[in-house]
């Protein structure tokens, strides 16, 4: 009977030892899990941060082209908007073209020829 509860105590010594060394590795893994996730986060967020400087670069650079486009636009606008001004005074100042004859008949031109090659 005392052999039986010796060797019954062995075994769960034994078996004490076997699960601390598993409960060690456990930790250590556990541990460098810890790391790992730690790192993981930080990359994320480096790359978040890069991400959302690239955003705004890219929104800079959207705005700055929107705003010269807008301003080519205005400038654009207004060369033809003179261009008309000027038109319309030329044609008021001009005299008025001589109303042709209702008998004299019209001349035809000749269509220029047009090459391809």
């Amino acid at each position: 009977m005392l052999c039986i509860v010796g060797g019954l105590l062995v075994i769960a010594m034994v078996r004490i030892i076997f699960l601390l060394r598993t409960n060690s590795r456990l930790r250590e893994s556990t541990s460098k899990m810890e790391k790992q996730v730690l790192t993981q986060h930080q990359e994320i967020l480096a790359v978040r941060q890069d991400s959302n400087a690239w955003r705004g670069e890219i929104q800079r650079m959207f705005d700055a082209f929107r705003a010269e486009f807008s301003k080519r636009l205005a400038e654009s606008e207004q060369r033809y908007q003179d261009i008309q001004q000027k038109q319309q005074q030329i044609e008021k100042d001009a005299p008025a073209p001589p109303k042709p004859e209702p008998s004299a008949e019209k001349t035809v031109l000749p269509v220029p020829s047009i090459s391809l090659s």
